[in-house]
């Protein structure tokens, strides 16, 4: 569940390390901060538009584990 939940933004912070890092070889930039900010942007684009998703899928699993709660301590 973890997983599902954090790949998302697991691969837009991935996707735009990359691109920002061939953007700083490319021109030879070594500052650390300038890749910071756009995989913030990144994750928080990424947050908003897969964001109602991940909130459907933890809710339907708290909703299983609550419901199922009873059967499985015994």
């Amino acid at each position: 569940m973890a997983f599902y939940v954090a790949l998302p933004l697991l691969g837009a912070a991935f996707g735009v390390g990359m691109v920002v890092s061939m953007l700083q070889a490319a021109t030879r930039q070594s500052d650390p901060t300038i890749n910071t900010v756009p995989k913030l942007l990144g994750v928080g684009g990424a947050l908003l538009i897969f964001g109602a998703w991940m909130t459907a899928l933890l809710q339907g699993f708290w909703y299983n584990l609550w419901v199922h709660l009873p059967e499985m301590v015994r």
